[in-house]
């Protein structure tokens, strides 16, 4: 009786491929003869918006600070403190840097590399945080994002430490965690304690944000 089971699976098996196959090719002579194409729809997806709406300010904040400093411009002691999510590889990131270089001398601005765009992005975080003057190294990354043969920092068969790899997925997750999901984005705690988003911002934007007027 197993045999001839079986034997029944398989020409039932058989004849529902047939079938199958004789409808498919019905449809494909259909749109042939109609001159249509069987290319998927686009999909289209509604504009995020500037800021999350679970987007935790403070959560940000604090975690990116309990993860470790990244490159820090020192403003003014007890002044208001920035601290952003960057992508090494990111050009907005590279602009919003120029957009808040009117602060530098009363807000203190604390960057963290973190790895969303390409593999760069770790390995170029990394050579940052593992140099002796971060600072120093986050500008000759500036200075040489717009080179034709590579972006930014060279780190094409370049030893990277560990540590300072981790450092940038320590800096990722704790941004995800948050529900940050665009770079550059950052946090602005004021004077009096409160936490502000700061999303990708002109130099006039951060002003009203922070309160503050451009040198």
């Amino acid at each position: 009786t197993g045999g001839t089971f079986m034997t029944g699976l398989c020409s039932r098996r058989t004849l529902l491929t047939i079938a199958g196959a004789a409808a498919v090719s019905s449809i494909t002579a259909a749109h042939a003869a109609d001159g249509k194409t069987s290319k998927p729809a686009k999909r289209t997806w509604p504009d995020m918006p500037t800021v999350p709406t679970d987007f935790n300010a403070e959560r940000c904040f604090v975690e990116l600070q309990d993860a470790g400093d990244g490159v820090v411009f020192q403003g003014p002691k007890n002044g208001p403190v920035v601290r952003l999510a960057f992508d090494t590889q990111c050009p907005w990131c590279v602009w919003q840097y120029e957009q808040l270089k009117p602060f530098l001398k009363q807000v203190t601005f604390i960057w963290h590399p973190v790895a969303v765009l390409n593999p760069w992005s770790e390995l170029q975080g990394a050579a940052i945080l593992s140099a002796k003057d971060r600072k120093a190294k986050f500008l000759e990354h500036e200075a040489h994002f717009h080179d034709k043969d590579f972006r930014g920092l060279d780190v094409r068969n370049v030893e990277l430490p560990f540590d300072a790899r981790k450092k940038v997925w320590d800096y990722s997750k704790a941004f995800r965690r948050a529900c940050g999901i665009s770079v550059p984005f950052g946090v602005l705690k004021t004077t009096d304690g409160r936490y502000i988003p700061v999303p990708q911002v002109t130099t006039e934007e951060f002003a009203k944000l922070s309160g503050l007027k451009p040198e």
